[in-house]
């Protein structure tokens, strides 16, 4: 058996290794009639992928011809030319400027982040004439190079000291000549000289050399327990990259805290270090569970700024806005907010979007009302206009603009506009019906829906839906009635990670919603922006958002 055993062990090792020579970011064409031309595709993480057609162009296409020994592209196509690739889509929307050795140095929205599908496959035609170079690249030895010459902690000529409260913790020595061809050490070492102090938290003191080691190699692991020191360091030594790289890995720590203190705090965190993704990704993973953070302990700590921010979006994931209004009047009673931050959020809540009989009773069941009653009068008048006058008087006498926030739904999850599907129900199949419209105009009129999760290729011919391979898994929505032609939808699909919290909210193109990946295990999709640890959603949940089709102001 022990012969066996080691069979198995080596065929397993032998099926994960790499191709001999190829590294991420080469490229090839394939499908081509010859060999200077082809539909492009670049390697990443162990395999083959394609590239998606958005913004291609021929700058882009000579950084492929000219990496591949051409000397330049003669034209850029898409639309899959050499027809459909296979596996994932590895970039969209690149953007080079022409000098790149690959286009995993271009600009792009990342690996494998892309809602293209293979028919959208970039494709090029270089030039007959080849560069007459041949290139020997070891290069890629350099980094572990560099860290050996750290490591080594000799022919210094830099010295670091770390510490901690006026207290020495830990003493480094660098070289200069390497750190000054790193932008990202430029912010160590600004002055000249040979000595260098560094003051951290003590908890960071460990993540010191990894830090300083990155500066030479240009490459570093994080860890969960390394990303807070390291994006730390990064925010105070300028080392940008390096800092928005943690920025990003912050969404798999904020949901792991149902209490919502960690995104609240890493919140302020990321107004004090000026980092703008971290901040972003910490308000939107509120906004998508805004619902449960307004039922959380830590609602009433929600600073008035962030809460603004909050109220000014309308991807924000709440039952109803009178849900809303009611939190928001808990929050400033809890608070003793002054009377002009209670107006600032007012001023933000849509009114519109409450049906007349919730309208009538904020006089009786709101605590701002009377202290607010002017204001708040005179946003119930301007809802009940809107829910009592057709949109075209209110264009015509008005000059109103229908398109403005105030009269655009958020993402409402009451059983009035939203229906779920359980990832792993016997029955995947829902129907059910919303109002046309959130006006009054339309309270005796409905528009059925239907709502099926089709996880697999089969699904989608079991209920009649003509789907791609690339499609699965993929949410199929249908109207199946009449609404009137002055009103559109623009649904949303909420991807629900264990019941616990919203990871991220998807478009409807037409009738299909593609699912990304929950946990960035499927290569061929992209990935969820805050990942469930299950590895899969629990419940999908559409919502129905109307809208009026005219612009109001364009109107005569």
């Amino acid at each position: 058996m022990a012969p066996l055993r080691l069979v198995w062990m080596w065929l397993l090792v032998a099926g994960t290794q790499e191709p001999a020579g190829v590294k991420d970011g080469d490229m090839r064409l394939a499908d081509g009639g010859s060999a200077n031309e082809g539909r492009v595709e670049i390697y990443y993480s162990g395999q083959w992928g394609t590239v998606c057609e958005n913004m291609w162009d021929l700058t882009d296409a000579s950084v492929v011809c000219r990496a591949l020994g051409f000397r330049n592209a003669t034209e850029a196509l898409g639309g899959a030319a050499f027809g459909p690739g296979h596996g994932p889509i590895m970039l969209d929307e690149v953007r080079c400027t022409g000098t790149e050795p690959s286009l995993a140095n271009c600009s792009s929205l990342g690996w494998m982040r892309s809602n293209c599908r293979h028919d959208e496959d970039a494709s090029v035609i270089c030039t007959n004439e080849t560069r007459g170079v041949y290139t020997l690249d070891l290069s890629g030895e350099l980094p572990a190079a560099l860290e050996q010459i750290f490591e080594s902690q000799k022919g210094c000529d830099l010295f670091i000291r770390v510490k901690v409260r006026e207290e020495d913790e830990l003493a480094i020595c660098a070289h200069k000549l390497i750190l000054s061809t790193n932008p990202e050490a430029h912010g160590l070492w600004k002055e000249p000289g040979s000595r260098v102090t560094m003051e951290v938290d003590a908890e960071c003191v460990p993540t010191v050399k990894d830090f300083i080691r990155y500066l030479y190699s240009r490459r570093i692991d994080v860890s969960l327990s390394s990303v807070k020191c390291l994006h730390k360091l990064a925010s105070a030594y300028q080392a940008e990259q390096l800092q928005s790289y943690c920025g990003h890995l912050f969404a798999i720590l904020i949901p792991q805290d149902p209490s919502f203190r960690t995104p609240l705090e890493l919140y302020a965190y990321a107004l004090a270090t000026r980092d703008p993704v971290l901040e972003e990704i910490c308000v939107q993973f509120l906004a998508w569970n805004f619902g449960a953070l307004t039922q959380a302990e830590a609602w009433l700590s929600v600073p008035p700024g962030l809460l603004q921010d909050l109220l000014s979006r309308t991807e924000l994931v709440v039952p109803s806005e009178l849900v809303l209004l009611r939190a928001v009047d808990e929050w400033s009673r809890e608070r003793s907010t002054s009377h002009k931050e209670v107006e600032g959020l007012v001023e933000k809540v849509r009114f519109p979007m409450m049906p007349p009989r919730d309208l009538f009773s904020l006089q009786f069941n709101l605590s701002l009302y009377w202290s607010h009653e002017a204001l708040l009068q005179k946003k119930i008048l301007q809802a009940l206009e809107f829910h009592t006058v057709p949109f075209e008087l209110l264009a015509q006498y008005w000059g109103l603009n229908l398109t403005e926030d105030a009269y655009q739904p958020r993402l409402y999850t009451s059983p009035t506009w939203s229906e779920s599907v359980m990832s792993s129900s016997y029955n995947p199949y829902r129907s059910f019906q919303t109002p046309q419209h959130p006006s009054f105009l339309f309270q005796a009129s409905s528009v059925s829906w239907s709502l099926v999760y089709l996880p697999t290729l089969q699904s989608c011919w079991n209920y009649g839906f003509s789907c791609s391979s690339d499609d699965p898994p993929l949410l199929a929505l249908s109207k199946s009635s009449y609404s009137s032609p002055t009103i559109g939808y623009e649904n949303r699909a909420l991807l629900h990670c264990e019941g616990s919290f919203v990871a991220d909210v998807i478009d409807f193109k037409g009738w299909k919603a593609l699912i990304p990946s929950a946990l960035g295990t499927n290569s061929s999709r992209s990935t969820s922006l805050f990942p469930c640890p299950a590895g899969l959603f629990s419940r999908f949940q559409v919502v129905i958002r109307p809208f009026y089709l005219t612009n109001s102001t364009g109107m005569d």
